[in-house]
């Protein structure tokens, strides 16, 4: 802090000087001396400002430098911060420390983090200490304060964190930074990232899709810091976002923690950031050329996501024209019917605008002509990859959920034909009797005269038996 006062005392002092020069220049022109075009020429080239802020930096490093000297050498005497350093390392460092009170070991980090944004060299060398304890810290404080730390280290020494910028962001299986899973220090995280990407002074390509999982956030201040980081890089010169659009696509697509719907909403937000034709165009022609490579894939997850990016742009007519030009690039992945239904909605955005820049009418009416047979060639090839597909996966054992009804309604067909025949058997058996009724006749007529004589000897034998008793 002494240092760096130091610095703006002579930074005002150089402003005066010029002040006064400047102001001496113009009297000396009111007099009219020759040199003061000379003056006017080395005031606005900057001539000894540079040599002057040549030898501030050296000074100030120089002083630096003096504040951790471990050791006394020439010109450079022993530096009294120094004397602690090791200390506050060792404390660090100790596994007692790591595991004893979340206030003594929260005091050691904090100073320690003071004592690497004094030197370059220090700091390097320690940035491993330090995510060490980041990555086994159980206390949300230390973490919160830890990424603050952190944050003005990136900004003080931004190579030497530069190696580290995977680790700032955060590791989902380290689950810090980013990923913790207290909502304040990821607040904290989000908030000192975003000030580092706006600043320039953190390169965001390969990392910024971490940045856009914020988006979909559970706490509602994580999710407005990343609204607020994306909207800030939408204005910028060029706007970043559509260079790293693409980038993004890829590495929310492969995030198998990511929901679809999250997906959608995330990709929605990005995409409406996207306003000029020609940058429409781009990304519309990368987005198609990703299908030759998303069609491959084991499952359509791939080629849904791209395929619904595509529906969410505004295509020009030309860029339009080029979209049905590049067929055979997503002809294979209309298989699915998602796929199918995104890029409906692209065709259904076209049929209101395609040809609509057209002078003649005969022109317009052959544009829409054109939209029509191609979406009618679409739905012909989605039909076609559908059934041939679905053929496919029966063939390796897969049984779809309209098959299992398919399989019920042949099984009830198959029941009523049963009872259908069953009814026509009888009808057969009812067709073979005699029209005069059963020819068993005679055989009823012989049992019931046999029935008729069982029932005379057993009134012969009752008229014996008395006649026997009376008898007696």
């Amino acid at each position: 802090v002494h240092v760096e006062g130091l610095a703006r005392a002579v930074r005002r002092a150089r402003v005066n000087r010029d002040r006064k020069a400047a102001e001496n220049a113009e009297a000396a022109a009111a007099k009219g001396k020759d040199n003061s075009e000379e003056a006017a020429l080395a005031a606005a080239l900057g001539q000894g400002s540079v040599s002057e802020d040549l030898h501030l930096d050296n000074s100030r490093e120089l002083a630096e430098a003096e504040l951790l000297a471990f050791k006394a050498a020439k010109g450079v005497g022993k530096g009294i911060v120094a004397a602690y350093a090791p200390v506050i390392v060792a404390l660090c460092g100790h596994p007692a420390i790591a595991e004893g009170h979340a206030l003594l070991r929260g005091a050691a980090l904090a100073a320690l983090s003071r004592l690497m944004a004094i030197d370059g060299a220090f700091c390097e060398d320690h940035l491993a200490l330090i995510f060490t304890r980041l990555r086994g810290e159980s206390d949300r404080g230390t973490r919160a304060a830890l990424m603050v730390a952190l944050g003005d280290l990136a900004f003080r020494f931004p190579n030497a964190v530069e190696p580290w910028t995977e680790h700032l962001y955060g590791l989902r299986e380290w689950g810090n930074s980013l990923h913790d899973s207290d909502a304040g220090v990821r607040q904290h995280a989000v908030t000192v990232l975003a000030h580092l990407v706006l600043n320039d002074m953190m390169k965001v390509k390969g990392h910024i899709a971490e940045m856009a999982r914020c988006l979909e956030d559970p706490d509602p201040r994580v999710a407005s810091v990343a609204r607020l980081l994306f909207h800030e890089l939408s204005r910028k010169h060029g706007n970043p976002i559509y260079n790293l659009l693409p980038d993004l696509l890829s590495r929310l697509s492969g995030d198998a923690a990511l929901v679809p719907d999250a997906f959608q909403r995330i990709m929605t937000r990005l995409l409406g950031f996207i306003d000029k034709d020609r940058q429409t165009e781009s990304l519309a022609d990368k987005f198609t050329n990703r299908f030759a490579e998303a069609a491959l894939a084991s499952t359509p997850k791939p080629a849904r996501d791209v395929a619904f990016c595509l529906s969410q742009l505004a295509l020009s007519d030309k860029a339009f024209r080029k979209f049905m030009e590049q067929w055979k690039l997503y002809e294979p992945a209309l298989y699915d019917k998602e796929v199918y239904s995104a890029l409906c909605g692209v065709v259904a955005k076209a049929k209101k605008s395609y040809g609509g820049k057209s002078k003649s009418a005969d022109g317009g009416d052959a544009a829409r002509l054109q939209v029509e047979e191609f979406e009618a060639k679409m739905h012909a090839a989605h039909v076609e990859r559908y059934e041939s597909w679905r053929t496919q996966r029966r063939a390796e054992g897969h049984v779809f959920d309209d098959d299992y009804e398919e399989r019920l309604k042949a099984a009830e067909r198959e029941a009523e034909a049963a009872a259908e025949r069953e009814a026509e058997e009888e009808e057969e058996d009812d067709d073979d009797e005699h029209p005069l009724g059963p020819l068993d006749g005679g055989k009823k007529a012989r049992e019931e005269e046999a029935d008729e004589d069982a029932d005379e000897d057993a009134d012969e034998e009752e008229e014996e038996e008395e006649e026997e008793e009376e008898e007696e």
